[in-house]
């Protein structure tokens, strides 16, 4: 018998600095917090990471069925990599929104986080733009489009 997957429980990044990443997830992309940031370390975290003499701090955000795990190392933690949607390995998180035009208009109004411009995604009516994270994350927000019933 092989054990089965039974959903995603949460996404993770590694952040530099938690509360501007927490600011930026909560006041820019729409997330809500649900748990403040902790402190962990314990030979438990080393074992499961593989990185002797961790400290984290942890905060957990979640957007409808999507919970965002942020982790700040203060000990043991790597050099950031360069982050970007061209670099291999690197994530990017989409976010639907109602109105690309006005969260677009938001993003901009709020400063600092270049926003590209909006796209038709290859003429299929689907429009998006993206923005970056304090890490450089790429975040990008996306507008399904309308079908003649509303919807």
């Amino acid at each position: 018998m092989t054990a089965r997957s039974t959903g995603v429980n949460h996404l993770g990044l590694c952040v530099r600095d938690l509360g501007a990443s927490l600011a930026f997830y909560r006041d820019v992309v729409g997330f809500s917090v649900r748990s403040a940031p902790r402190r962990l370390a314990g030979a438990w975290f080393d074992t499961l990471t593989r990185s002797d003499g961790a400290e984290i701090e942890v905060a957990m955000c979640t957007l409808g069925d999507c919970t965002l795990q942020l982790v700040q190392y203060h000990a043991a933690g790597a050099e950031p990599v360069a982050a970007g949607h061209h670099r291999p390995g690197n994530p990017h998180l989409c976010i639907d929104v109602d109105d690309v035009d006005e969260k677009h208009a938001e993003v901009v109004a709020l400063g600092a986080h270049r926003p590209t411009e909006i796209v038709d995604i290859a003429g299929t009516g689907i429009r998006s733009f993206y923005v970056e994270d304090p890490d450089g994350t790429p975040v990008e927000f996306l507008q399904m489009p309308t079908q003649a019933d509303g919807h």
